[in-house]
């Protein structure tokens, strides 16, 4: 595993350039990918940029918006296929996408929608060896901004993943499965292909429904043992990137070089055994 910057933490508006130095400066061993950087300047450019500055690649996400009722979805599954063939020359198998859990959708219909939209996307996935992470979101707040409940569980996420195709699984978020109030050995007894992805975050010392998806801290700042939480992914067998997402207006203020620093010197401190 190899910890990265995420830009919700940091550099969110950055050009690539930038982020990945910003990353690199901070003392992270990686960097979330833009693949839209290799679309422009070409493969080698972006292989060039990260090996630069010392950094391994991050995650990547669904190059469109799956969930617009506007959407051109051959155009946009055209797409997907050009950054998945660039993925698979990376080898980065860590495509991601969220889904909220709560809609104006019964349940049901809501479940439909979500596998006619995401199979065609993990199949144009799958045609090039790729897999599709899918995100439970567990706050209360979110199960809750909706009429209609939808999927803030691991077990219910990886049913939905079955439904979708043989090449999905999960994205684990320490915030979210802390919020979802799943203890870290659920993770630990998964198989690694069920695992596409993780997100490394804290909470503070609150009740579970009083947790605030935009409140989140920094590793080692609240009361979660990350620790625990990252040796239950490699239980599991998982081995690739961990990104550090803080949603918080107060890194958000910051100049994002130094909300960077703050995070990786945070990061560091609390998981110093996977901060090589």
């Amino acid at each position: 595993m190899h910890i990265c910057l995420n830009r919700a933490t940091a550099g969110a508006g950055l050009p690539l350039e930038q982020f990945v130095e910003i990353a690199a400066n901070a003392g992270f061993p990686g960097a979330d990918v833009d693949l839209s950087y290799a679309v422009t300047h070409g493969v080698a450019a972006l292989q060039d940029l990260y090996a630069s500055h010392k950094l391994r690649f991050g995650a990547w996400g669904i190059p469109f918006n799956w969930r617009s009722e506007q959407i051109n979805l051959e155009e946009s599954l055209a797409k997907l296929s050009a950054f998945a063939k660039i993925a698979a020359q990376l080898a980065l198998d860590c495509c991601s996408t969220h889904i909220a859990s709560s809609s104006k959708l019964p349940f049901l219909e809501n479940w439909q929608f979500h596998v006619s939209r995401l199979r065609p996307c993990a199949q144009r996935l799958a045609e090039h060896g790729l897999r599709l992470g899918l995100e439970f979101l567990g706050p209360y707040e979110f199960r809750k901004l909706a009429r209609h409940e939808f999927i803030s569980t691991p077990g219910v996420m990886l049913e939905l993943a079955d439904a979708i195709g043989p090449n999905v699984g999960l994205l684990v978020d320490s915030f979210h499965a802390h919020t979802s109030n799943t203890p870290w050995e659920y993770f630990a007894a998964l198989p690694a292909a069920r695992i596409v992805l993780a997100h490394l975050n804290d909470a503070p010392d609150v009740p579970l429904h009083q947790q605030k998806d935009g409140r989140r801290l920094l590793p080692g700042e609240g009361i979660l043992d990350l620790n625990a939480f990252m040796n239950a992914l490699r239980t599991a067998g998982y081995d690739g990137p961990v990104s550090v997402e803080v949603f918080s207006d107060e890194l958000r203020a910051m100049d994002p070089a130094e909300a960077a620093r703050r995070a990786w010197a945070a990061t560091a401190r609390a998981l110093p055994a996977y901060a090589s």
